[in-house]
């Protein structure tokens, strides 16, 4: 706290120096901050694990009756079970950090380390001697080692620690593990092998990384066969960077084949929500949705969907952007609410969880056991981990309209959860607000009607029949 009043007591800096002399302040105090994090994270981890009352519990006294609650939830799992307290315990901590739950796993795992083999290092970060990336390399790098092994690199490597960069300290912890580690590295490297992955991560400006985690030999392979094929290109490209022809191979052999390949390549598996409004109105500022990404130029979606097998319309309030009809008088629940909650949700609803449609399922926001009906009102999307969540250990939903969900943690925590899709969210009170039917001054003559596939003798739900024209 000295560190902090003295930071807060000085003035602005009047030279480099005083800045740069601020900074370093500012650096130990990031410091002490996350070693107190790592504390807050561990212990409360642990109290989690014991199986400590919640509110939850509290309320119901039976709910930890391993006797009926499979019967009950239907989950060969039991609410004691300390990996998934542990899993949900990270996933409040994301709530109240505001980060996700793979960067709280993360943190949390540091956390369980520092706590437990490497004390030291925690030290060193409550005094602002180290930074936390060092500490979390440390980790992560002496995980599945023994302890004795673990204690041995820090103690060597900690007083460097203190002066070195990060990445210095990185590849030290590297090199040490290697020198010291028990394991056969053939061995290692086949368990790390079962972690193959591909992943992405959006950017602005309609933008996204791909990311693959492979063997290194293999990643260099692809590196340099695409590099390759990017310098034969070179010579006669006026346009184009090397950086920018390695990207365009990429792509280009993967969804349109290598130059000479005979093999049809299915189209690009993609979902797109269009703004018929937007389209015709204001075609060059207006945006698309590509499902599980966001907003992107609405010219780049109409190429896309030029390309599509079949389309789909579907009415939405331009106004708000909530999703108003999907354009059948009548449907079958679980296809039509499917279709319905793809656009909606666009992802599982669990607060912070982006997992796509295809890796979520239809949920019953009140159970179907308990008397929830099958609606657009008590549906919602969730992935298997968060079902279990909810169905398990008792996170809690309420649904409040326009697709907005409130969100009840075991250990009473509320979050509100916002369609991705709602632009303009209207209040949430007890009362409906008044209707905007349509934008301020717009009106459609028949003409777009008919574009839009308009039904003028369909009733659109929310819109009572005495609704005065737009």
């Amino acid at each position: 706290m000295r560190a902090v009043a003295k930071l807060t007591s000085i003035h602005s800096p009047r030279t480099p120096a005083q800045g740069l002399d601020q900074l370093r302040e500012l650096s130990r105090i990031r410091a002490m901050i996350d070693g107190l994090e790592s504390t807050l994270l561990a212990d409360t981890s642990e109290m989690v694990q014991r199986g400590m009352p919640t509110p939850l519990s509290e309320e119901n006294p039976t709910l930890f009756d391993y006797k009926r609650e499979i019967e009950e939830h239907g989950y060969p799992l039991s609410r004691l079970d300390q990996d998934l307290n542990r899993s949900s315990f990270a996933a409040e901590a994301a709530m109240v950090t505001r980060t996700s739950e793979h960067s709280t796993f993360n943190r949390l795992a540091t956390a369980e380390g520092l706590r437990t083999v490497h004390e030291a290092s925690l030290f060193a970060l409550y005094t602002g001697s180290i930074t936390s990336r060092t500490a979390a390399a440390l980790v992560k790098q002496t995980r599945g080692i023994p302890r004795a092994t673990a204690q041995q690199i820090e103690a060597s490597l900690l007083p460097t620690a203190t002066t070195a960069s990060d990445a210095a300290m990185a590849l030290r912890i590297k090199r040490a593990r290697e020198r010291l580690h028990p394991e056969p590295a053939a061995d290692r490297r086949s368990r790390a092998e079962t972690g193959r992955s591909l992943v992405w991560w959006p950017e602005e400006d309609g933008m996204a990384v791909l990311q693959a985690y492979l063997p290194a030999e293999d990643v260099l392979a692809i590196y340099n066969t695409v590099s390759t094929h990017a310098n034969l290109l070179l010579p006669g490209e006026a346009v184009r960077a090397l950086g920018q022809l390695r990207a365009d191979v990429f792509r280009d052999s993967l969804l349109e084949g290598w130059p000479g390949q005979t093999t049809k390549k299915p189209p690009p598996f993609v979902g797109l929500t269009i703004p018929a409004l937007e389209l015709l109105a204001n075609p060059e500022r207006g945006t698309a949705n590509l499902e599980g990404y966001g907003p992107i130029p609405i010219g780049v979606a109409v190429r896309l969907a030029a390309a599509a097998p079949s389309l789909r319309p579907i009415l939405t309030d331009p106004w708000t952007g909530s999703v108003l009809d999907l354009g059948r008088k009548r449907y079958k629940p679980s296809k039509a609410l499917r279709d319905f909650l793809r656009v909606r949700d666009e992802h599982c609803r669990f607060p912070g969880c982006r997992r796509a449609p295809e890796l979520s399922e239809f949920d019953h926001i009140d159970d179907w056991a308990t008397g929830g009906g099958t609606s657009a009102r008590n549906a919602q999307l969730l992935c298997k981990r968060h079902q279990i969540y909810k169905h398990v250990l008792g996170w809690q939903a309420v649904y409040l309209g326009n697709g907005s969900l409130q969100w009840r943690t075991p250990h009473g925590l509320t979050q509100l959860e916002l369609p991705d899709g709602l632009l303009y969210p209207r209040p949430l009170g007890p009362e409906a607000p008044p209707i905007q039917l349509m934008l301020p001054g717009t009106t459609i003559d028949a003409q777009t009607k008919r574009l839009l596939g308009w039904n003028e003798s369909e009733k659109i739900p929310g819109i009572g029949d005495d609704a005065p024209e737009p």
